[in-house]
């Protein structure tokens, strides 16, 4: 949470304020998005990502974050990131690199993944997420809080998230 205090990403909901990492890599936080997914009682094959600073996350095939040696503008899928790949981290308030040391397959249930409202990579489990493609995430940071001011105001939420989540969504667990 923005606060430093942690809290299950299944209990997030839309306006928690979170730690985030901006396109340039810099420390923030953002707002959690009524776009954001929870389907506590879906299951799905994971990818468990273990880092050498110790952190470990899990989240489906299809979920991406940052890696390369610059945060945040390369993003992988899970399914495509590799033992020995840069990734990104919260370690005592700043933004580190750290290496992939493991990577296995799990299967779990639930699925989740904070949409947020200035485009805002979610740090979850202390690593640097990204809630779908890196020019997805940027057109989120162009007009995402607009579009939502808008729906509220227009009572369209409803018809918008289903165009913008559809049936390809990524997941965290």
């Amino acid at each position: 949470m923005a606060d430093g205090a942690r809290l299950r990403i299944d209990k997030l909901k839309e306006g928690d304020s979170i730690l985030a990492v901006d396109a340039e890599g810099k420390l923030t936080t953002d707002t959690v998005s009524l776009l954001s997914l929870a389907k506590p009682e879906a299951t799905s094959p994971f990818v468990v990502l273990t880092t050498a600073a110790n952190a470990t996350l899990t989240l489906t095939h299809a979920h991406h974050l940052p890696v390369g040696d610059k945060c945040c503008s390369e993003v992988k899928q899970a399914k495509d990131v590799s033992v020995g790949d840069k990734v990104w981290t919260v370690s005592n308030g700043a933004n580190v690199a750290t290496t992939i040391t493991s990577k296995t397959a799990t299967h779990r249930t639930g699925l989740h993944s904070p949409v947020l409202t200035h485009g805002g990579f979610p740090v979850v489990d202390s690593i640097v997420t990204a809630f779908d493609a890196y020019d997805k995430m940027m057109l989120a940071r162009q007009g995402l809080a607009a579009i939502l001011t808008a729906c509220k105001a227009t009572n369209t939420c409803e018809t918008f998230k289903n165009i913008f989540l559809g049936e390809d969504r990524k997941y965290i667990a």
